[in-house]
């Protein structure tokens, strides 16, 4: 799995100096961090979205609120390694929001600009991954005499 954020990306969540006090100074704890948001994150947006796509992008190809949120939920995997009873309250908030916002995508309530699985796999089958199951029922009937 490559890397979708970079150190940057962490810029307008954290300051340099209090990343630099979670990784103690260790990049590669970022990475891990990151690596293990993305796949929680995939694992909301696999079943509707074409994950593939979406992290093979780079730069300012990246979908720029699906950045913001991974940057929150790498930086909320960064506080609990440090203290998992003490995680700063808007550290817990923003996490919560993201997930939130994960659900809320992977059920299609939001319009979130990602690229959706296509329909048919490249041998002109039909793609089941993209398949939504839908639910419902007739309208209740009044049958009083």
């Amino acid at each position: 799995m490559s890397l979708f954020l970079t150190t940057a990306d962490y810029g307008l969540q954290i300051r340099a100096e209090l990343r630099e006090l979670l990784t103690d100074g260790n990049d590669a704890l970022l990475d891990q961090s990151a690596t293990a948001a993305q796949a929680e994150m995939e694992s909301y947006l696999r079943g509707r979205y074409d994950c593939e796509a979406i992290f093979a992008a780079t730069g300012s190809n990246r979908n720029a609120q699906l950045v913001m949120y991974l940057a929150d939920m790498a930086l909320y995997h960064l506080h609990s390694r440090q203290n998992p009873r003490n995680v700063p309250q808007i550290r817990q908030d923003r996490y919560d929001q993201a997930i939130s916002w994960l659900k809320m995508a992977r059920k299609g309530e939001l319009s979130v600009g990602l690229p959706t699985l296509p329909a048919l796999n490249p041998d002109g089958t039909p793609n089941p991954a993209s398949i939504l199951p839908r639910g419902g029922s007739r309208p209740k009937q009044n049958n009083t005499y």
